[in-house]
Protein backbone atom coordinates (compact mmCIF):
# COMPACT_ATOMS: atom_id res chain seq x y z
CA UNK A 1 0.00 0.00 0.00
CA UNK A 2 2.94 2.51 0.54
CA UNK A 3 3.91 1.99 -3.15
CA UNK A 4 0.51 2.65 -4.92
CA UNK A 5 0.95 6.30 -5.71
CA UNK A 6 3.98 4.97 -7.62
CA UNK A 7 1.61 3.39 -10.68
CA UNK A 8 -0.72 6.15 -10.39
CA UNK A 9 -3.46 4.74 -7.18
CA UNK A 10 -4.33 5.89 -4.43
CA UNK A 11 -6.64 4.72 -1.43
CA UNK A 12 -9.74 6.13 -1.08
CA UNK A 13 -10.14 4.04 2.14
CA UNK A 14 -8.25 1.47 3.94
CA UNK A 15 -10.49 -0.66 6.34
CA UNK A 16 -8.03 -2.86 8.35
CA UNK A 17 -8.84 -5.86 10.67
CA UNK A 18 -12.47 -5.86 10.82
CA UNK A 19 -12.74 -8.88 12.30
CA UNK A 20 -11.54 -6.58 15.58
CA UNK A 21 -15.53 -4.83 14.85
CA UNK A 22 -16.97 -8.07 14.38
CA UNK A 23 -15.57 -9.74 18.02
CA UNK A 24 -16.68 -6.01 19.64
CA UNK A 25 -19.93 -5.99 18.08
CA UNK A 26 -21.20 -9.83 18.03
CA UNK A 27 -18.74 -11.68 20.00
CA UNK A 28 -18.09 -13.63 16.97
CA UNK A 29 -14.67 -14.97 15.43
CA UNK A 30 -14.99 -16.35 11.99
CA UNK A 31 -12.06 -15.32 10.28
CA UNK A 32 -8.17 -14.61 11.54
CA UNK A 33 -7.96 -11.41 9.72
CA UNK A 34 -10.31 -9.33 7.09
CA UNK A 35 -9.58 -6.16 5.34
CA UNK A 36 -10.78 -4.09 2.90
CA UNK A 37 -8.80 -1.44 0.54
CA UNK A 38 -10.82 0.88 -1.65
CA UNK A 39 -8.51 1.86 -5.14
CA UNK A 40 -8.57 4.40 -7.73
CA UNK A 41 -6.78 5.17 -10.18
CA UNK A 42 -8.09 9.43 -11.13
CA UNK A 43 -6.11 9.89 -14.21
CA UNK A 44 -6.84 6.81 -15.93
CA UNK A 45 -10.58 6.80 -14.45
CA UNK A 46 -11.50 10.10 -15.51
CA UNK A 47 -12.40 9.50 -19.20
CA UNK A 48 -14.00 5.90 -18.20
CA UNK A 49 -16.49 8.05 -15.96
CA UNK A 50 -16.97 11.11 -18.56
CA UNK A 51 -17.95 8.48 -21.06
CA UNK A 52 -20.33 6.42 -18.54
CA UNK A 53 -21.15 7.33 -15.12
CA UNK A 54 -22.16 3.91 -13.90
CA UNK A 55 -18.30 3.48 -13.43
CA UNK A 56 -18.75 5.10 -10.19
CA UNK A 57 -19.84 1.14 -9.16
CA UNK A 58 -16.26 0.32 -9.14
CA UNK A 59 -14.48 3.86 -8.40
CA UNK A 60 -12.93 2.93 -6.15
CA UNK A 61 -12.56 -1.08 -6.51
CA UNK A 62 -12.38 -2.92 -3.42
CA UNK A 63 -8.89 -5.27 -2.83
CA UNK A 64 -9.80 -7.95 0.06
CA UNK A 65 -7.43 -9.54 2.30
CA UNK A 66 -8.62 -12.35 4.64
CA UNK A 67 -7.41 -15.47 6.25
CA UNK A 68 -9.54 -18.37 7.36
CA UNK A 69 -9.32 -19.75 11.25
CA UNK A 70 -8.70 -23.15 9.57
CA UNK A 71 -4.96 -23.19 9.66
CA UNK A 72 -5.29 -26.92 8.43
CA UNK A 73 -7.56 -26.93 5.59
CA UNK A 74 -5.80 -23.33 4.65
CA UNK A 75 -3.06 -21.51 6.26
CA UNK A 76 -2.75 -19.04 3.49
CA UNK A 77 -3.32 -15.24 3.37
CA UNK A 78 -5.49 -14.42 0.16
CA UNK A 79 -5.85 -11.44 -1.70
CA UNK A 80 -7.88 -10.10 -4.60
CA UNK A 81 -10.70 -8.04 -6.06
CA UNK A 82 -13.85 -9.02 -8.66
CA UNK A 83 -12.19 -9.85 -12.09
CA UNK A 84 -12.88 -7.03 -14.24
CA UNK A 85 -15.12 -8.57 -16.50
CA UNK A 86 -17.59 -9.39 -13.78
CA UNK A 87 -17.05 -5.52 -12.75
CA UNK A 88 -18.02 -4.63 -16.40
CA UNK A 89 -20.41 -7.13 -16.68
CA UNK A 90 -22.48 -5.60 -13.60
CA UNK A 91 -22.48 -2.14 -14.75
CA UNK A 92 -23.56 -2.96 -17.68
CA UNK A 93 -20.58 -1.40 -20.24
CA UNK A 94 -20.37 -3.30 -23.21
CA UNK A 95 -18.13 -0.69 -25.28
CA UNK A 96 -14.36 -2.82 -26.30
CA UNK A 97 -12.58 0.20 -25.86
CA UNK A 98 -14.23 1.22 -22.65
CA UNK A 99 -13.89 -2.66 -21.78
CA UNK A 100 -10.25 -2.41 -22.04
CA UNK A 101 -9.36 0.51 -20.82
CA UNK A 102 -10.63 -0.68 -17.58
CA UNK A 103 -9.29 -3.76 -17.45
CA UNK A 104 -5.64 -2.26 -18.60
CA UNK A 105 -6.20 -0.21 -14.93
CA UNK A 106 -6.50 -3.44 -12.95
CA UNK A 107 -4.09 -5.32 -14.69
CA UNK A 108 -1.51 -2.73 -13.81
CA UNK A 109 -2.71 -3.07 -10.19
CA UNK A 110 -2.58 -6.78 -10.51
CA UNK A 111 0.96 -5.94 -11.58
CA UNK A 112 2.43 -4.06 -8.49
CA UNK A 113 0.45 -6.66 -6.27
CA UNK A 114 2.47 -9.42 -7.92
CA UNK A 115 5.84 -7.82 -8.03
CA UNK A 116 5.54 -7.13 -3.91
CA UNK A 117 3.55 -9.38 -2.82
CA UNK A 118 4.75 -12.23 -4.61
CA UNK A 119 2.25 -14.95 -4.54
CA UNK A 120 2.67 -18.12 -4.24
CA UNK A 121 -1.27 -19.51 -4.83
CA UNK A 122 -4.19 -18.46 -7.37
CA UNK A 123 -7.63 -19.28 -7.27
CA UNK A 124 -10.95 -18.20 -8.98
CA UNK A 125 -14.31 -18.41 -8.09
CA UNK A 126 -16.32 -19.59 -10.87
CA UNK A 127 -19.48 -18.90 -10.59
CA UNK A 128 -22.60 -20.95 -11.59
CA UNK A 129 -25.68 -18.97 -12.08
CA UNK A 130 -25.97 -16.24 -14.72
CA UNK A 131 -25.49 -12.31 -13.15
CA UNK A 132 -28.82 -10.38 -12.88
CA UNK A 133 -29.91 -8.54 -16.43
CA UNK A 134 -29.39 -5.27 -14.81
CA UNK A 135 -26.68 -5.32 -12.27
CA UNK A 136 -26.98 -1.41 -10.61
CA UNK A 137 -29.53 -0.39 -8.72
CA UNK A 138 -30.30 3.30 -10.09
CA UNK A 139 -32.56 6.79 -8.94
CA UNK A 140 -32.91 10.09 -9.60
CA UNK A 141 -34.20 12.63 -7.62
CA UNK A 142 -35.24 15.66 -9.13
CA UNK A 143 -35.11 19.54 -6.86
CA UNK A 144 -35.07 23.32 -7.36
CA UNK A 145 -32.36 24.31 -8.49
CA UNK A 146 -30.35 26.13 -5.52
CA UNK A 147 -29.00 29.65 -5.55
CA UNK A 148 -25.84 27.83 -3.78
CA UNK A 149 -24.98 24.03 -5.14
CA UNK A 150 -22.18 23.51 -2.94
CA UNK A 151 -24.33 23.53 0.30
CA UNK A 152 -27.11 22.38 -1.24
CA UNK A 153 -24.59 19.23 -1.44
CA UNK A 154 -23.08 19.39 1.61
CA UNK A 155 -27.10 19.65 3.51
CA UNK A 156 -28.27 16.57 1.24
CA UNK A 157 -24.46 14.46 2.43
CA UNK A 158 -25.27 15.31 6.05
CA UNK A 159 -28.48 14.11 5.68
CA UNK A 160 -27.82 10.67 3.33
CA UNK A 161 -25.22 10.07 6.37
CA UNK A 162 -27.18 10.79 9.45
CA UNK A 163 -29.87 8.86 7.80
CA UNK A 164 -27.63 5.41 6.45
CA UNK A 165 -26.23 6.07 10.11
CA UNK A 166 -29.18 5.60 12.27
CA UNK A 167 -29.91 2.59 10.05
CA UNK A 168 -26.76 0.92 11.76
CA UNK A 169 -24.57 1.71 8.10
CA UNK A 170 -21.23 2.87 8.14
CA UNK A 171 -19.72 5.42 5.89
CA UNK A 172 -16.38 3.69 4.79
CA UNK A 173 -14.94 5.65 2.76
CA UNK A 174 -15.51 9.26 0.59
CA UNK A 175 -14.44 10.96 -2.55
CA UNK A 176 -16.09 13.82 -4.77
CA UNK A 177 -14.48 13.35 -7.97
CA UNK A 178 -15.79 16.79 -9.37
CA UNK A 179 -13.99 19.01 -6.33
CA UNK A 180 -10.82 16.59 -6.98
CA UNK A 181 -10.40 16.89 -10.64
CA UNK A 182 -11.82 20.71 -10.61
CA UNK A 183 -8.69 21.23 -8.14
CA UNK A 184 -6.43 19.91 -10.95
CA UNK A 185 -7.72 21.63 -13.55
CA UNK A 186 -8.64 18.70 -15.43
CA UNK A 187 -12.11 19.02 -17.50
CA UNK A 188 -15.00 17.08 -15.79
CA UNK A 189 -18.06 19.66 -17.08
CA UNK A 190 -20.13 16.73 -17.94
CA UNK A 191 -21.26 17.03 -14.29
CA UNK A 192 -22.38 19.66 -11.89
CA UNK A 193 -21.60 17.09 -9.09
CA UNK A 194 -19.98 13.64 -8.70
CA UNK A 195 -19.36 11.88 -5.71
CA UNK A 196 -18.74 8.12 -4.26
CA UNK A 197 -20.00 7.50 -1.28
CA UNK A 198 -18.92 3.86 0.50
CA UNK A 199 -21.55 1.82 2.54
CA UNK A 200 -21.32 -0.98 4.65
CA UNK A 201 -23.38 -2.69 7.04
CA UNK A 202 -21.51 -4.52 9.71
CA UNK A 203 -24.64 -6.67 10.66
CA UNK A 204 -24.63 -7.65 7.20
CA UNK A 205 -21.15 -8.30 6.45
CA UNK A 206 -21.16 -10.10 9.74
CA UNK A 207 -23.04 -12.58 8.55
CA UNK A 208 -21.81 -13.25 5.50
CA UNK A 209 -17.75 -12.42 5.63
CA UNK A 210 -17.56 -14.12 9.54
CA UNK A 211 -19.70 -17.08 8.96
CA UNK A 212 -17.95 -19.31 5.99
CA UNK A 213 -18.08 -16.61 3.47
CA UNK A 214 -15.25 -14.05 3.69
CA UNK A 215 -14.54 -14.38 -0.70
CA UNK A 216 -17.77 -12.15 -0.65
CA UNK A 217 -15.61 -9.28 1.00
CA UNK A 218 -15.07 -9.14 -2.64
CA UNK A 219 -17.73 -6.80 -3.33
CA UNK A 220 -17.60 -4.65 0.18
CA UNK A 221 -17.69 -2.10 0.68
CA UNK A 222 -20.55 -0.58 -1.68
CA UNK A 223 -19.26 2.01 -3.68
CA UNK A 224 -22.50 4.08 -4.16
CA UNK A 225 -22.15 7.05 -6.88
CA UNK A 226 -23.82 10.37 -6.98
CA UNK A 227 -23.81 12.61 -9.72
CA UNK A 228 -25.58 15.53 -11.17
CA UNK A 229 -25.61 16.48 -15.09
CA UNK A 230 -24.25 19.41 -15.79
CA UNK A 231 -27.37 22.16 -16.17
CA UNK A 232 -30.06 19.87 -14.87
CA UNK A 233 -32.19 19.90 -11.46
CA UNK A 234 -31.87 15.74 -11.39
CA UNK A 235 -29.65 13.83 -9.02
CA UNK A 236 -28.75 10.82 -9.97
CA UNK A 237 -27.69 7.50 -7.60
CA UNK A 238 -26.63 3.92 -8.46
CA UNK A 239 -24.62 1.04 -7.29
CA UNK A 240 -24.31 -2.99 -7.57
CA UNK A 241 -27.32 -4.72 -5.93
CA UNK A 242 -26.86 -7.57 -3.59
CA UNK A 243 -28.45 -9.82 -6.36
CA UNK A 244 -24.84 -9.87 -7.59
CA UNK A 245 -23.27 -11.55 -4.49
CA UNK A 246 -26.14 -14.01 -4.49
CA UNK A 247 -25.29 -15.12 -8.57
CA UNK A 248 -21.59 -14.79 -8.57
CA UNK A 249 -21.16 -16.41 -4.92
CA UNK A 250 -23.50 -19.34 -5.87
CA UNK A 251 -25.53 -18.72 -2.21
CA UNK A 252 -27.78 -21.05 -1.50
CA UNK A 253 -29.16 -20.39 1.64
CA UNK A 254 -32.64 -18.79 1.48
CA UNK A 255 -32.19 -17.61 5.11
CA UNK A 256 -29.22 -15.50 4.73
CA UNK A 257 -30.42 -14.53 0.95
CA UNK A 258 -33.69 -12.93 2.30
CA UNK A 259 -31.85 -11.27 4.70
CA UNK A 260 -29.32 -9.68 2.60
CA UNK A 261 -32.21 -8.85 0.39
CA UNK A 262 -33.74 -7.07 2.88
CA UNK A 263 -30.93 -4.91 3.78
CA UNK A 264 -30.75 -3.92 -0.13
CA UNK A 265 -34.57 -2.91 0.35
CA UNK A 266 -34.35 -0.72 3.43
CA UNK A 267 -31.36 0.96 1.01
CA UNK A 268 -33.91 1.63 -1.70
CA UNK A 269 -36.38 2.22 0.73
CA UNK A 270 -34.07 5.23 2.57
CA UNK A 271 -33.37 7.01 -0.95
CA UNK A 272 -36.78 6.84 -1.26
CA UNK A 273 -38.19 8.98 1.84
CA UNK A 274 -34.89 11.46 0.63
CA UNK A 275 -37.55 11.57 -2.55
CA UNK A 276 -35.72 9.37 -5.14
CA UNK A 277 -37.64 7.11 -7.57
CA UNK A 278 -36.32 4.15 -9.18
CA UNK A 279 -34.90 4.26 -12.97
CA UNK A 280 -36.61 1.63 -15.42
CA UNK A 281 -33.94 -0.49 -16.92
Amino acid sequence: MEKVDSIGFSTVAVNTHIENFYFEKFKEKGVEMISFFGLKNDEKLRPLLLANPDFGAYAPFNFLVYKTLDTKADDNTWFGHLAPDTMLDIIGEKDPALRKDFTDIIAGWDALVTKEMKPTKTKRFERTDALPAHGLTKMVKKFDKPDDLEEFIEVFVGDHDGRFSKANFIIAGFVDFKFEYDDQELEFDKYDAYWVSLLCHFEFSNSIFNRGTPEAGMFAPCSVYFYIPKGTNELHVGYASVDNWIAALNMKDQKQIDSMKAIDAEVVGIFKDMGFELVKQ
